[in-house]
Order: C-alpha cells, then sequence, then structure tokens
C-alpha cells in the first residue's frame, strides 16, 4: 500500500467560526476527526484507491497562513524530513494566503526530493457544506500516493503546479492559485493528464534524501539555518512613482535584525524612478553587502535586465528573470541563512536550482 504523510498546519480548511463569528484554524485531533468524516476518507484510506492510506500529524500550534514566519517553513521540513523513509508522498494543508511562499521556500530547503511534497488548502473550510476543500484535499491525497514526482507543488482545483512557480491570484474564487509563467505540471479531472516533459529530473543517488546520510546532513543544515534566521531578515518594496529615497532608507535602516536582502516589485520588465537619490540608496544597500533583487509587480513575464535606461541593474540589483515574488523572497532566506557571502547568494539567486526561473525569461 502507498503510504502518503498528511501535514495540517492550519490555514481556512481546518477552520471554524469562533464565539464572535470570525473563522480560526481548528487543533489537530479535531480536523483529522473531521477529515475522517468525510465521504471516502474513514479508515485513512482512500475510497476509490484502496492501494492507498494516510497518516496525519499536525503543527503544535495551528495557524492562519497570514501568521507563517521563515522559521514555520523549517518546522515543516523537518517534519517531512523526520518521516521521509516512511512514506511514499506527503500533503501539507496549509492556508492560502501564504502558501505561495511556503511552497518555494520548501523546494530550496527540501533539494534531493525523490518523492512528491504537495502543499494544498481550499478557500472555504472543509466543515462548510459548499467548499472547495474535500476535493482539493482528496487530489492532493491521491497525487501524492500515486505520482513519483520529485518536486515540491501547490495542488488547488484540479491544477498540479511547480510550487515555486505558483502564486495565489484570486482571494474568493475555487480557482485560487495559477502559475502565470510555468504550465501546469499535471491537470485532475477524470483522469490525471500528467505533463511529465516538465518535472524535475529524479536527483542522482549521492544526492538523494533516500541516501540517509543525505537525509541526515539535510537535517543539520536545517538546524543550522534556524538558527542563522534570528541574525537577519529580509524586506519587500513595491515600487510606485515618486517613490523617494527615504522610504528606502526607513526600510533598510536600524531594523533589528539587520536587512540583507530586499526584494524590488520594480515596474514592467524590471524599470524604476530615476531619481538620483533613489538610486543612490540602493547603491548604498548594494555595496553594504544588501542583495537587491529586481521582480517585476506584472502578474506574468520576466525581467529583461538592461533592457531600458531606467532598469535597476546599474545599481547593482540582480534581475529575477521570471522568478515570482515569492520565490525570489523565499530563496533569498535559504540562501542567506545557509551562511552563503552576497556574492555567492547572488550567482545563486540567477541560477535555477528547483526550477524555479527561466534565465533569459519564460
Amino acid at each position: 500500500m502507498a503510504k502518503v504523510y498528511v501535514l495540517y498546519t492550519g490555514g481556512t480548511i481546518g477552520c471554524e467560526p469562533d464565539s464572535q463569528g470570525a473563522l480560526a484554524p481548528i487543533p489537530g485531533p479535531a480536523f483529522e476527526r473531521l477529515v475522517l468524516s468525510m465521504p471516502g476518507l474513514s479508515g485513512h484510506t482512500v475510497a476509490d484507491h484502496p492501494e492507498l492510506g494516510w497518516t496525519m500529524g499536525w503543527l503544535d500550534r495551528t495557524l492562519d497562513s497570514a501568521a507563517m514566519t521563515p522559521a514555520d517553513w523549517l518546522l515543516i521540513a523537518q517534519r517531512i524530513l523526520d518521516v521521509y523513509g516512511d512514506y511514499d508522498g506527503f500533503v501539507v494543508l496549509h492556508g492560502t494566503d501564504t502558501m505561495a511562499y511556503t511552497a518555494s521556500a520548501l523546494s530550496f530547503l527540501l533539494p534531493g526530493l525523490s518523492k512528491p511534497v504537495i502543499l494544498g488548502g481550499s478557500q472555504v473550510p472543509l466543515s462548510f457544506t459548499l467548499s472547495d476543500a474535500l476535493p482539493n484535499l482528496v487530489g492532493a491525497l491521491v497525487l501524492a500516493g500515486t505520482l513519483e514526482l520529485p518536486e515540491v507543488c501547490v495542488y488547488f482545483d484540479t491544477l498540479l503546479l511547480r510550487g515555486n512557480r505558483a502564486r495565489k491570484v484570486d482571494a474568493n474564487r475555487f480557482a485560487g492559485f495559477g502559475s502565470p509563467n510555468f504550465p501546469p505540471l499535471a491537470t485532475v479531472g477524470s483522469f490525471v493528464a500528467a505533463n511529465r516533459a516538465l518535472w524535475l529530473p529524479m536527483p542522482e543517488e549521492d544526492f538523494s534524501l533516500a541516501v540517509p546520510a543525505n537525509l541526515a546532513a539535510r537535517k543539520r543544515a536545517l538546524a543550522t539555518k534556524a538558527t542563522a534566521l534570528a541574525e537577519f531578515s529580509v524586506a519587500m518594496l513595491w515600487l510606485h512613482p515618486g517613490l523617494r529615497a527615504s522610504t528606502v532608507k526607513a526600510v533598510l535602516a536600524g531594523t533589528t535584525p539587520p536587512v540583507k536582502g530586499l526584494v524590488l516589485l520594480a515596474f514592467g520588465e524590471g524599470n524604476g524612478p530615476t531619481d538620483p537619490e533613489f538610486l543612490a540608496a540602493l547603491s548604498d544597500a548594494n555595496r553594504k553587502g544588501v542583495i537587491v533583487m529586481d521582480n517585476t509587480q506584472a502578474q506574468g513575464g520576466s525581467v529583461l535586465p538592461g533592457a531600458y535606461a531606467t532598469g535597476l541593474g546599474a545599481v547593482g540589483a540582480v534581475g529575477a528573470y521570471d522568478l515570482t515574488p515569492e520565490a525570489s523572497f523565499a530563496k533569498l532566506v535559504c540562501l542567506i541563512a545557509s551562511g552563503l557571502g552576497p556574492d555567492a547568494v547572488k550567482a545563486l539567486m540567477a541560477e535555477a536550482l528547483a526550477g524555479e526561473l527561466t534565465v533569459g525569461g519564460a
């Protein structure tokens, strides 16, 4: 029997109204009982996939994903590594607000995957009658238990997306996630239509998490990153007409812990204001070792460094190509937490480590 480990972290899928009528995630044991009461999921199996069984775990403190921090990414990654050898696939139930950040981070925190890690959730709680939660949950379970897919993914409303390419694109519709610059890895309907040509290759044996020594090394690396997270922060800044240098300085100066990375959401193909003081503030940050990423605030398309005179490469910003802002932020956090210096981080930010970007554009 294929075995799937389900990690419940909170989010809308596990919410119920509190005494004031506001939605809040219920504790893990109560959520597991709710899942077991759903059609086809009793007995920790999937009724029409008798070869598939599932086990549920949960975080000690269930969270709305708006409250997630990079420390929680490491905790989720650690929980997966702790049971990696015992299961064939993994489902992480997560709130939708920051799911793209967590999915992106896990793709960088879990190199060497040979099994699927699928993040899922819903726009409406599982306890509600009119809800997308049950099909999203069952779809994630089946995909995690039946696909030999070595990736971190997001499954939502029939689409299986590469996790570090996914974005939340709608706050209300069931089709809440998309992947503007990369096609779905699979689509679920009356059958699973898998686009295997897009999947990442299986890792070489000397890199795979299936090797106990590699698994132990990844656990030690996560512990090191957890310590490093207390020593720095990464910021994001949405560029807009009239943005002043004082705003940039306020974001970067005097913060505790210090900002070591800055993701700019720039105009179009990576353009920004031409105010000399604004550019000087960014250039000064670059000289002080802050890694500045030049992303686009457009939903789709790619940053093209040097395409316009208003591009930000002249101040030392790294062109993000078609990295999503969420993936850019998560990748920066993970690389800086690895202890790499600014030059090494800049070089790796412009390389595809887990299928997260297309150099030269989508």
